[in-house]
């Protein structure tokens, strides 16, 4: 066993260890019982989704277009994290954006300060609770609360029983509606790019060469492990060169990226935040990605797209996989930098074929 991975089971048993003392600390018995027809009396709705997961964000799109359209007097708010709650700040489904880091200080500043809203409904969509989460629910006393496998805790009312591995995310969502008595929801994402930006966009990619088309490359993961390599993009894009590639993503990564690729039909994206990446994926005629955020961004924008995968994690991939019909997937070794560029070649042409 090498270090790293004794240092994420060091890491695992600490956070398991934390939970534990959340839940003898904060887990309040919550003497409130749910029935269907107290919905309608449901004015305040809370999604919990403040682990600044960008793609997890993405997803939970569907749930809150859905609980507007069955709940559709009650105001459908968000906990998020910096850098997610970009992605629904044009959402209409959701009526406010509370912004919280995932740590102490701004759980208990935000905490008490939710707690004078007065929710109706908290939803929690996490596999598992910890010490941060606990003190959050213990601060906002919510009148109803919502989590899965949360039959042992007091401070949950709603609860459901799910195997997270076996589904997929769209059923962990359906599986929710289902117990808190609400119609199955469409398994159909929300991801609103501005029009100006979009023009910004076609209007930088008449300035580069005449080509076939475009296509759009994120080469970043959340692991450096699952990123794609210069050499990589270099070999797929000199065999198609018909075509322009964009890099999106992290700006100085793929200005980099770039410039190892050296590659005469391959372009780095205008700088600017993530909507920038969103807006070159909205108007190109194909996404390469290793990462599930862009898997899901594509999803909600009906483009085609390659999506990378470790082959050794097919747990993973069985819930994260695209609710998308224009999908190549690919098997990656455990470094993606080993995978053959011919691979991608050939998903590529099938894509665009």
């Amino acid at each position: 066993m090498n270090f790293r991975e004794l240092n994420r089971k060091k890491n695992i048993y600490l956070r398991r260890l934390k939970a534990k003392a959340g839940k003898c600390l904060f887990d309040f018995k919550n003497k409130n019982r749910f029935t269907p027809s107290k919905l309608k009396t449901f004015k305040k709705v809370l999604f919990l989704r403040n682990d600044n997961k960008i793609g997890d964000m993405i997803v939970s799109t569907m749930a809150f277009r859905e609980l507007k359209k069955q709940l559709p007097n009650s105001e459908i708010c968000v906990l998020a994290g910096p850098a997610s709650a970009k992605v629904i700040e044009n959402n209409r489904s959701v009526s406010r954006i509370f912004i919280c880091r995932n740590k102490f200080s701004d759980i208990l500043k935000t905490g008490l300060k939710l707690r004078k809203e007065h929710f109706d409904l908290y939803i929690d969509m996490d596999m598992g609770n910890t010490f941060l989460t606990h003190l959050l629910m213990f601060l906002i006393k919510p009148r109803f609360a919502f989590g899965f496998n949360k039959d042992k805790f007091k401070a949950y009312n709603i609860t459901c029983g799910l195997d997270f591995d076996a589904n997929h995310i769209t059923a962990w969502h359906a599986a929710a509606f289902k117990a808190l008595r609400l119609q199955k929801p469409e398994a159909r994402y929300d991801l609103f790019v501005p029009n100006s930006l979009k023009k910004e966009i076609q209007k930088f990619l008449s300035k580069l060469p005449t080509a076939k088309g475009f296509i759009a490359v994120n080469a970043f993961a959340s692991s450096k492990h699952r990123c794609l390599s210069a050499l990589q993009i270099r070999q797929t894009a000199q065999s198609l060169p018909q075509y322009n590639f964009i890099l999106i993503g992290p700006n100085e990564q793929a200005e980099r990226l770039k410039e190892a690729s050296a590659c005469k039909n391959v372009f780095t994206a205008p700088k600017g935040d993530i909507f920038i990446s969103f807006a070159v994926t909205a108007v190109t005629d194909l996404l390469i990605t290793p990462d599930t955020c862009f898997v899901h961004a594509a999803a909600a924008l009906g483009k085609k797209q390659i999506c990378i995968y470790k082959e050794s994690d097919k747990p993973n991939q069985k819930i994260w996989v695209p609710i998308s019909s224009h999908t190549e997937v690919i098997q990656a070794p455990d470094e993606f930098s080993a995978l053959p560029a011919e691979e991608i070649i050939k998903a590529a042409l099938k894509a665009l074929s």
